[in-house]
């Protein structure tokens, strides 16, 4: 699970480093107030929008090539050897 590009180690250093800054008194209160506003927040059209965009952005490389390789044409085996055009080998000879 990543959340803002956290791991599970990162946000248990967080977790340790906040219970040690603000004490076991005020970590409730903190922990109630940081939900509403992670609540507010992932319901925010445009937070969702970024996200959107983001995950676009991370997938292009992959659309890119996917889109390249049905451009390309298909290698047909030769039925007598059963091997495709680019594993045969020049003949080799004095």
């Amino acid at each position: 699970m990543e959340f803002l590009n956290l791991g599970w180690p990162e946000i248990l250093f967080v977790l340790v480093l906040a219970f040690i800054v603000l004490g076991p008194a005020k970590i409730s209160s903190f922990a109630g107030d940081l939900g509403q506003w992670l609540r507010k927040l992932s319901r925010n059209p445009n937070f969702r929008e970024v996200i959107h965009t983001t995950d676009e952005i991370r997938n292009y490389p992959r659309r890119i090539l996917d889109e390249a390789l049905l451009d390309q044409p298909t290698r047909l085996k030769d039925p007598a050897t059963g091997d495709s055009p680019e594993e045969k080998s020049p003949p080799s000879g004095p």
